[in-house]
């Protein structure tokens, strides 16, 4: 798996000291792809696009659908389905609790992942840039103090860890970023042994020039990185870490429910190859199908019930974290509503961005039921859009594709 990061316009990836940059974040994959050095498509994502926060907050001691109730009134983008948000490990604060807010101001990342997912990516996981950088170091100062300075020509990213274990995210783009820097840094050469640093540059004259504004003590300096250097280390990042910003589905029961719903199908298109739905039916009663046939699907089906039950065991333990704000529910109830019996649906994939549907068609099927099962499917707005309908009735197979709005 390879460590990429998107910070404000450009890809940094491991080993190459060149960023790869795009005009806008709809572009950005497309970039990527079109730069990647080689077949391991393999990602772990750092996420910092210029319109992406992190912002200190006073929080109960909880879980995510807790953090949501608590905060959703000064921070309503947590209740917000197409916005991604995180957050650090709860730690006390005072006679309080407080933790990191990570959020984005603009929805971007679920179709930046879904679009990376379409060029051949594989991306396991999504993370802020500050809870990388506060994985980097190898050691803590004796205090436990740290801060760690990403800096750029146009831009900086700087987290910080104080010895009470108050933390903080400062950024910046643009302007004079050596002089930004150095006012967030100044009070470190009176922390000798109290506050390491760290550097993460992409040029190492920046550090130069940084520490003559801001002359450190030798002791205080951890190590210089570059960022592809930084980038090639293997940083460990638990995948239960609260920081992901694209976590484990809150509910399991949606999307493992949509893929048991799309194995079903493709056992009963095994069996719709030549026949609509009510006729099979009629020879399933009858007997008429083949043994052979009937105890192949009678085996595919039997590899449904332990995903079946794994699905209702981590139901139960899953619940407490709230419902999933995205319509998966109304999408498996409005996908047979119109379904005519001669479309057979051989595929149905579903993440955080959207869904897809793949079939065919067997026997004859009219004109105006195809158009009245496209018609059910488009008609929920507000939930889903169709990016790539088929409005004419296909021939043999066809593909439908959405995104959740």
């Amino acid at each position: 798996m390879t460590t990429v990061l998107l910070w404000g316009d450009r890809w940094w990836l491991p080993h190459h000291k060149l960023p790869v940059p795009f005009a806008d974040l709809a572009q950005a994959a497309d970039q990527l792809a079109a730069a990647w050095p080689g077949p391991n498509r393999s990602l772990r994502l750092i996420y910092q696009p210029d319109e992406f926060a992190t912002v200190p907050v006073q929080c109960p001691n909880g879980n995510r659908a807790t953090l949501a109730l608590a905060l959703g009134e000064d921070h309503p983008v947590v209740h917000h389905p197409g916005h991604v948000w995180s957050f650090e490990p709860i730690q006390v604060s005072g006679e309080s609790f407080g933790t990191l807010l990570h959020y984005e101001t603009r929805p971007v990342l679920f179709g930046l992942v879904h679009r990376l997912r379409e060029l051949g990516f594989t991306v396991a996981s999504v993370w802020p840039m500050g809870t990388w950088l506060n994985a980097l170091p190898p050691d803590l100062s004796p205090s436990g103090a740290m801060t760690v300075c990403a800096i750029h020509s146009d831009r900086f990213c700087l987290y910080r860890q104080s010895a009470d274990g108050g933390r903080s995210l400062r950024t910046g783009h643009d302007g004079d970023i050596l002089q930004a820097v150095s006012a967030h840094l100044a009070g470190l050469p009176a922390q000798t042994e109290a506050e390491y640093v760290l550097y993460v540059a992409t040029d190492d004259t920046l550090v130069e020039q940084l520490t003559e504004r801001v002359p450190l003590d030798d002791r205080q300096i951890l190590g210089i990185f570059s960022l592809t250097q930084a980038l090639a280390k293997p940083v460990t990042l638990p995948s239960r870490h609260p920081a992901q910003l694209l976590p484990p589905l809150p509910i399991v029961t949606a999307p493992r429910l949509i893929s048991i719903v799309s194995a079903i199908c493709l056992v009963l298109a095994l069996g719709l190859a030549v026949t609509p739905l009510r006729a099979w039916i009629s020879q399933w009663q009858s007997e008429s199908i083949n043994g052979r046939e009937k105890q192949t699907l009678i085996a595919a089906i039997e590899t449904l019930r332990p995903k079946i039950s794994e699905l209702r065991q981590r139901q139960s333990e899953q619940l407490a974290d709230g419902p999933d704000p995205l319509p998966w529910a109304e999408l498996l109830r409005t996908l047979p509503s119109a379904l005519p019996p001669q479309v057979v649906l051989t595929r149905l994939q579903a993440d955080r961005s959207g869904f897809q549907i793949q079939g065919g068609i067997t026997g004859e099927l009219h004109t105006a039921d195809w158009e009245h099962w496209q018609q059910s499917m488009q008609s929920h707005p507000g939930q889903w859009e169709l990016t790539e309908p088929v409005p004419i009735k296909p021939v043999s197979t066809f593909e439908l594709r959405a995104r959740w709005q």
